[in-house]
């Protein structure tokens, strides 16, 4: 797909009469600790003609012995790796459980079915500028500016979006929730440069949106959006 879209400032001032106020900046989110993963299980399908499946096993302690059953059929050992994953391939399809061997830590699990592939087709890419919405900015100081973008295209899944920002350097890869015929995106808030004197030329920044490819699209991009900002006076 690969095509360029032409973009609208949707607020009431030409693109180039952008601000924000220093408080409006984005602020880093703090840093958290996650938590070990849950033991989980998940049915795929091996794919081609076969009607068998890989039993995909992961959370479990390190080098657990643990024994993969499926109901009415066999039960067979097995042991995870020391990442507490394993990957059993090629098995019969059915209804499986796996659980620790000789009381070992660990709970029972029930393998579940995996997700049905996600079909979304994004068809373009558009994005404006939101923020600042004041006629003139101090350009003595970093002035945030706010992108918005509108996905368009058919059906329904999460997909990842990638913002970047050439001139800055800023990049996000937000995953968001797609549902057909179009949907926001989360916002990208890229800060414009300050200028030492009102002699300078005005600051500038730009910003692109972007969606990988996804399945057997071939992905899509927005035009670059250039921001120049309107200075207040002796800024």
């Amino acid at each position: 797909m690969n095509r360029q879209h032409r973009c609208a400032l949707v607020v009431p001032l030409l693109a180039s009469a952008m601000a924000l106020p220093p408080t409006m900046a984005a602020q880093a989110a703090p840093s958290t600790v996650q938590a070990p993963a849950a033991p989980a299980c998940q049915l795929q399908p091996v794919g081609g003609s076969s009607p068998n499946v890989n039993v995909v096993i992961s959370g479990f302690p390190s080098n657990q012995r643990i024994t993969i059953s499926r109901t009415g059929g066999k039960t067979s050992p097995a042991q995870v790796d020391a990442q507490g994953n394993l990957n059993a391939k090629n098995l019969r399809d059915g209804t499986y459980n796996v659980k620790p061997r000789n009381g070992g830590r660990g709970s029972n699990v029930t393998c579940k079915d995996a997700p049905a592939p996600v079909s979304v087709n994004i068809a373009d890419a558009d994005l404006v500028a939101t923020k600042p919405n004041t006629p003139t900015v101090n350009c003595s100081q970093a002035t945030p500016v706010t992108f918005e973008g509108t996905l368009s295209g058919t059906g329904t899944g999460d997909i990842k979006v990638v913002w970047v920002s050439s001139d800055t350097g800023k990049r996000s890869e937000p995953m968001m929730k797609f549902t057909g015929p179009s949907t926001k995106t989360p916002a990208f808030v890229v800060n414009a440069p300050a200028r030492a004197n009102p002699a300078e030329p005005r600051p500038t920044v730009k910003a692109q949106l972007l969606v990988p490819r996804q399945g057997s699209e071939q992905g899509v991009s927005s035009a670059v959006f250039t921001v120049t900002l309107h200075c207040e006076a002796g800024t």
